[in-house]
């Protein structure tokens, strides 16, 4: 009898400690447990901020469980619905990838939904007002994949189906649309053996943009490729072949990202252990190398993309660690892999997209678990999470500030590294100076927010620019 009500407390304490909304691990803390219907449900995107909220999607759930657009605030106070889904022609599910903001709009896709049924290009204002269907997709290109990435004048981003060729019903197409819709213009068509059905987004370095496909290529695991933005002068850089000492995308493995001298990224399979690697490749094509083979401990499975930040690079795994992925850090040379945190445990499972950080922490989702199984939002302290705390130092000016992309920094020091990312993380600018007066020009840069990561001998500060032309 005794023990029978001991074995009901214990389990009254476990429902209790499980209903409650938010709760932390040491450095970890859950800041939102969706429900479903109406607030959204199972979001595998990633997040972004305006320097006030952060702003995501979820592909489920919300009043017609064809997902929502939300904002938060960073501490998990404020969650407000923006925008529901499926109401009409204006889109359904939006899939993988994050939005992107200029400013004025948030900018993102759907994979489903529209006129047609084939996906949507849309915009909307941060307070959920002003939503605008700027494009439906219509068979030259459908089933839109990852993020949009912008120059300021031209959204550019893919699709994993639809286009000329039809590669078992993949293919896929690249593409370009103005901020206002119009001008609508297909740069590629995949066609098999340069690669179908991307994966991740576009990266830009201002003459090339380069993306990953999923399958395609000489042994069909996949290509690394980049192309003009004009459409011209497409070419493979890298066929995965599967093997132990290379990895194969089929499945995910999100964007490539940039250092200025060579592309990182990872693949969802293949490796050693056929977990998924991670790896570096020059902007060329050359020097492709395999620098880290992911285990069902260290994490497996990675779907998102890396960020970093100018010593370290950081994702998450879908699987390994206690079954429900990890977040990890690795140096740019493959050594010093360490994970950070790993997810079950009611804290949530399964993150499929990427970090988020504003240099204090970091920010994403996961697609399940949590409360309610339907996934949440989480942030990780970098502090307690073992990585140096930024020491504040307060000798740069950055002006003008709102830029039209082009700005000065001053300053008294005389060595220093600067890195600038924008709201997603990823890196936009990086290079060391010596002159206490350097002008930087990012007018290639679209609208929007940008974090300045300054490093100098004394610690290292972080200023957020804005540009807004």
């Amino acid at each position: 009898m005794k023990k029978s009500i001991l074995l009901l407390a214990a389990k009254l304490l476990l429902v209790m400690f499980c209903l409650l909304p938010t709760f932390s691990f040491a450095q970890f803390t859950k800041l939102h447990d969706f429900i479903g219907n109406p607030d959204g449900s199972q979001p595998d995107g990633s997040l972004i901020s305006d320097g006030n909220f952060l702003y995501g999607m979820t592909i489920y759930g919300g009043t017609n469980e064809k997902g929502v657009i939300f904002k938060i605030k960073s501490d998990g106070s404020g969650y407000s619905k923006l925008h529901d889904f499926g109401s009409g022609t204006d889109g359904a599910d939006p899939a993988n990838g994050s939005l992107i903001f200029d400013g004025t709009f948030l900018y993102g896709m759907t994979i489903g939904g529209g006129t047609n049924s084939f996906g949507t290009i849309f915009k909307i204002k941060p307070d959920g007002t002003g939503y605008t269907d700027l494009y439906d997709f219509n068979g030259i290109g459908s089933s839109p994949i990852g993020s949009l990435i912008s120059d300021g004048i031209f959204l550019y981003g893919m699709t994993s189906q639809g286009g000329i060729i039809d590669c078992n019903n993949d293919g896929g197409i690249i593409f370009k649309i103005k901020l206002d819709g119009t001008g609508f213009s297909k740069l590629y068509d995949f066609n098999c053996a340069n690669g179908n059905l991307p994966g991740g987004s576009l990266y830009s370095d201002g003459t090339f943009l380069y993306g990953k496909t999923q399958f395609g290529g000489s042994n069909n695991f996949g290509t690394i490729f980049k192309i003009k933005s004009d459409g011209t002068q497409y070419s493979v850089l890298h066929n995965f072949t599967g093997g132990i000492s290379d990895g194969k995308e089929q499945g995910g493995g999100g964007s490539l990202i940039s250092d200025g001298s060579f592309l990182y990224g990872m693949t969802y399979g293949g490796g050693a252990n056929n977990g998924g690697i991670i790896f570096k490749i020059k902007l060329d094509g050359t020097g492709y190398l395999k620098l880290f083979d992911f285990t069902a401990t260290s994490g497996a499975e990675p779907h998102g993309s890396l960020i970093f930040d100018g010593t370290f690079l950081y994702g998450l795994t879908t699987a390994g660690g206690n079954i429900g992925g990890v977040i990890f850090k690795m140096k740019t040379d493959g050594t010093g892999y360490s994970k950070l945190f790993n997810f079950g445990n009611g804290n949530g499972d399964f993150p499929y997209g990427s970090l988020y950080s504003d240099s204090t922490f970091f920010y994403g989702m996961t697609s399940s678990g949590g409360t309610n199984t339907l996934g949440t939002i989480f942030k990780l302290d970098i502090t307690t999470a073992g990585i140096a705390k930024k020491n504040e130092i307060n000798s740069f000016n950055i002006f003008p500030n709102p830029s039209n992309g082009t700005f000065t920094i001053a300053t008294k020091e005389n060595d220093y590294f600067l890195n600038i990312t924008d709201v997603r993380g990823l890196q936009v600018y990086q290079s060391a100076f010596k002159n206490q007066k350097q002008e930087i020009d990012l007018s290639k840069q679209p609208n929007g927010i940008y974090f300045l990561n300054i490093q100098t001998e004394k610690g290292t500060t972080v200023q957020k620019l804005i540009i807004n032309r």
